[in-house]
């Protein structure tokens, strides 16, 4: 029989069966169903709805095991909080400790079976090893009374749809962003969920994810088949159609549900909604049903923007067969991500006009700056290129620059139909059409150098706009070689932009000089070329700051900011930028006071344009936080990289970037005495630091350093010291006795020694770090004020 009659069938014996006591159950499957595997299903069944209905019927006030003041191992208990399927949840606070540290802990039934046993031991192994803050982490665990218990971290929060569903729709998928951050950590320790739903998500008054109850979690390296009667303690209108069906599970498993939450968070409503049906119903609605759209199912307004997009991306983690849906959770974090950032997304079809029309309202400022031709092509305005010049321009050139502007749309008109004529129909990319068009440009439009310059910019910013700067590169090169015969406008232009990709190249004396000759030009009228000067000028201070010379790249931007605010306003993006960069200059000449100043100024120019979760915002925010801790305001540091931290988490998959960012926060937790919230940062940081930049990179060193040194604060010294222990060989042989991370290991050994009682160890290690500092030079001296911090704080007394 196919699948739809066996389940017809098990419906039927399990309808029949359930109402009869257990004798009368056993002759009547004897009778009814001489298929062992049917009737292993329908038993299956039968015994996960007897648990369940026993569950139910128990009395709500039955009284808890366990009374308010009792002692748990190291922990007293509090109020229950909560019974489940496996056992009952109490309040708990961590006794003989210095300081207090709340807990929830779970106390498996008395009772129960040895299924259950192991359950609960394997979601203590998974919880071991996961350390995440979107991960309510494993906090202790053993055995009281031979009854098996485990201690949880202590999450107030409320539901993730529930907190979600009066945010703005961005906010509601930046909050999906950060569960997605959770459970791809939890994939790459190779532990699938199983049971991903709002109610095991909860969100903490300052917007924070914390994701719960690994109670029917498998390692993906153990046999990770389904079982039907798992779809009963899990929630079958969250499960993946192979769950329902018993088949092995994986992290598509995982994805499908994250579908299902994202469909929910997008609408407002459950997707699949079957509470109070038969389990056979639902399993059957759930593995046969298309899931519908998201923007059917909520008003107009909303609709509008969840078409397309985000419709698409909700149905590929929902697709059915789990290879056709997302490969990982990080792939479906990345197109949320795009949708974000008006970038183009891998769910949808990926040909031309879709990824043509995504670019254009990612860039829409500056297509609508008359800067690409591409824009008046898109939209049908063929005179842009020349409209936007008008104003600066003698009259006598505008019919010229008019004829060029049309003979660029003509081009790039028969650019694009020609890319739709694909013998073979295949769809063709964006990437691949810029390809061809640079491949012919020269030779099509040999005797008009003008109208050549002007499509060689327009591909050269495209290029810029997809990121591919190297297929920029030959176009420009080229066009410069072309020498007199370009016009002097066109060739300024080409060596700005090649100057910034000499830059990002870090061939710093081409682009200084591919720079001085574009403002060559430019400054011979100024008036006329006044926002290509302020554009310049950005690169210009880059370029000195990199040669040495911070306080002439400040005077730069100083003197360009007026000019950017005369040209463009208060806020605007390249407002923003130039005082994100004022700001830096601040920092690297020492003036951090008014370096704040520049990052307060451009976050509240992000907030103003709507950009106060972009990549703007995360940079302005790294860069102050950094500001303030150099001001010796570690408490003002905190909430800024916190801020920092959940925004990159959001924005960006992970990365060696986020493991620094993770160092930073995690170290000032340490250093201001918060020691217990700084530890789980610094071991994610070095776990990132390791995957990313390598066991031996300067950023897995620090952090390491940071683990040790939050560990010898918590008063767990021995660990601090196998951990120092491990490190030292690591880093004394890659970077030696001279070296600005050996003169940390000191410190880190000195402050394990005093958190020992030992303070003349802790001195001499002291005294040994100080000696290697000033041995650097000037590389060691930045890092001087630490040792002569910790020399006083412990004596009194300076160096």
């Amino acid at each position: 029989m196919d699948d739809a009659e066996r389940w017809s069938r098990i419906e039927q014996l399990f309808d029949d069966a359930i109402d009869l006591d257990a004798e009368e159950r056993g002759a009547f499957l004897d009778r009814a169903c001489t298929d062992p595997a049917l009737r292993a299903e329908v038993e299956k069944l039968l015994q996960a709805a007897q648990a369940s209905s026993d569950f139910l019927e128990s009395p709500a006030d039955t009284a808890a095991r366990l009374a308010p003041g009792s002692v748990v191992g190291d922990w007293r208990v509090g109020a229950l909080l909560g019974r489940g399927g496996m056992g009952e949840v109490y309040a708990a606070e961590r006794v003989h400790r210095d300081f207090s540290q709340r807990a929830a802990l779970k106390l498996l039934h008395r009772f129960d079976s040895p299924e259950a046993r192991q359950r609960f031991a394997e979601e203590r192994r998974i919880l071991g090893r996961l350390e995440h803050p979107g991960i309510a982490h494993l906090l202790d665990g053993g055995e009281h009374a031979g009854v098996p218990f485990a201690v949880m971290e202590f999450v107030e929060g409320t539901p993730l749809t529930t907190h979600a569903r009066p945010l703005p729709l961005r906010s509601r998928i930046g909050l999906f962003l950060q569960v997605c951050a959770a459970v791809s950590h939890a994939h790459r320790h190779l532990v699938v969920h199983r049971d991903l739903k709002p109610g095991n998500i909860l969100v903490t008054a300052d917007g924070r994810v914390k994701l719960l109850d690994f109670g029917i979690a498998k390692p993906l390296d153990a046999t990770t088949t389904g079982d039907v009667t798992q779809v009963i303690r899990a929630s079958p209108d969250y499960c993946a159609p192979e769950q329902l069906r018993g088949e092995p599970v994986s992290a598509a498993t995982d994805v499908y549900a994250l579908g299902v939450i994202l469909h929910e968070l997008l609408t407002g409503r459950r997707l699949w909604d079957m509470r109070g049906a038969a389990l056979v119903q639902t399993i059957e609605r759930l593995t046969e049903g298309e899931p519908p759209l998201p923007s059917s199912r909520t008003d107009a307004t909303l609709a509008r923007r969840l078409r397309g997009d985000l419709d698409s991306i909700v149905l590929k983690a929902l697709r059915a067969r789990p290879e056709q849906r997302y490969a990982s959770v990080e792939a479906l974090a990345a197109d949320l991500r795009a949708w974000l950032d008006n970038r183009p997304v891998a769910a949808r079809d990926g040909t031309l006009p879709y990824l043509l029309g995504r670019t254009i309202r990612r860039h829409r400022w500056w297509f609508a700056a008359g800067a690409a031709v591409f824009a008046a092509l898109l939209v049908g305005l063929a005179g842009v290129l020349w409209q936007a010049r008008e104003a600066r321009i003698e009259r006598d050139l505008a019919r010229r620059e008019a004829e060029r502007a049309d003979a660029v749309r003509q081009y790039l008109m028969l650019m694009f139909r020609s890319a739709g004529d694909q013998p073979d129909g295949t769809s063709i990319t964006a990437k691949s059409v810029l390809d061809q068009a640079a491949a012919r440009v020269h030779d099509e439009f040999a005797g008009d150098p003008g109208a050549y310059a002007d499509i060689v910019i327009a591909l050269a910013e495209l290029y810029f706009s997809l990121d591919d700067y190297t297929g920029a590169r030959p176009l420009l090169e080229r066009l410069l070689r072309e020498g007199s015969a370009v016009p002097a406008e066109q060739r300024a232009m080409a060596q700005h932009d090649l100057a910034q990709i000499e830059f990002r190249n870090d061939q710093q004396s081409e682009a200084a000089e591919m720079l001085a000759a574009a403002q060559s030009f430019w400054n011979a009228r100024p008036q006329a070329y006044r926002e290509e000067l302020a554009m310049s000028r950005l690169l210009e201070s880059q370029l000195e700051r990199i040669d040495g010379n911070p306080e002439q790249a400040l005077r730069t931007l100083e003197q360009t900011l007026p000019e950017r605010i005369a040209l463009s306003g208060e806020n605007h993006r390249e407002t923003g930028k130039l005082v994100n960069n004022l700001g830096i200059a601040y920092y690297q000449v020492g003036r951090f006071d008014d370096a704040i100043v520049r990052f307060e100024q451009a976050s509240r120019i992000w907030a103003a344009l709507g950009l106060g979760r972009s990549a703007d915002a995360l940079n302005t925010l790294n860069n102050w936080a950094a500001a303030e801790m150099r001001s010796q305001r570690p408490q003002a540091a905190v909430p800024l990289f916190e801020r920092a931290l959940a925004l990159r988490r959001e924005l960006y998959p992970p990365s060696a970037a986020l493991a620094a960012l993770i160092n930073n926060l995690g170290k000032t937790l340490t250093q201001l005495g918060r020691a217990d919230e700084g530890l789980p940062l610094l071991r994610e940081a070095a776990a990132l630091g390791a995957e990313y930049a390598g066991a031996a990179s300067v950023l897995t060193v620090s952090a390491r350093l940071g683990v040790a040194d939050a560990l010898s604060a918590s008063g767990q010294t021995d660990a601090a010291a196998t951990e120092l222990d491990t490190l030292s060989p690591v880093l004394l042989s890659t970077y030696g006795e001279t070296h600005v991370l050996t003169a940390m290991l000191d410190l880190s050994r000195a402050r394990l020694a005093k958190a020992r009682g030992d303070a003349g160890e802790a001195l001499r290690h002291v005294d040994r770090a100080e000696s290697r500092l000033r041995e650097l030079g000037a590389g060691g001296a930045p890092y001087l004020p630490q040792v002569e911090a910790l020399r006083q704080q412990w004596t009194g007394t300076p160096s």
